[in-house]
């Protein structure tokens, strides 16, 4: 019987350099932008900031002060739903800007920022191009 592996010729070198180089240099290479993805990664998380916003208060004002208009249930509902929309789009805004948001509520303790006057005046602005633009 013929031992096919001892008669095997597999090429030792490829232009001129050993297959062995070339696969280490290959995975050195490979390590090395890795790691260089890897680092500019953690850079840009390290960057993030997390900051808190009380959702239930400013609901809670809004609602109360809806309740108390004596506006019909059509439009209170019409408003509540446009105010939900553009809470949602206010803090949707806050974490495109790199910013991890927690509801406060859900925060036991620590150094947070709170960002809730910034969401409640871009909330006011908001619903204040919405009254303008359905007049």
């Amino acid at each position: 019987m013929k031992n096919i592996m001892a008669t095997f010729n597999m090429p030792r070198q490829f232009a001129g350099v050993r297959v062995t180089a070339l696969v280490v240099a290959g995975s050195m290479l490979g390590s090395a932008l890795w790691g260089a993805w890897a680092t500019q990664k953690l850079v840009t998380l390290e960057k993030r900031g997390v900051v808190t916003v009380q959702l239930s208060r400013i609901m809670g004002d809004f609602v109360e002060s809806e309740a108390r208009s004596g506006r019909p249930p059509e439009e209170t509902r019409a408003r509540i739903e446009a105010y939900l929309k553009a809470v949602e789009a206010s803090t949707q805004s806050l974490g495109k800007d790199g910013r991890t948001v927690l509801v406060a509520e859900a925060v036991v303790a620590g150094t947070v920022p709170d960002l809730t006057n910034q969401v409640r005046a871009d909330v006011a602005a908001r619903m204040g191009a919405l009254a303008h633009a359905t007049r």
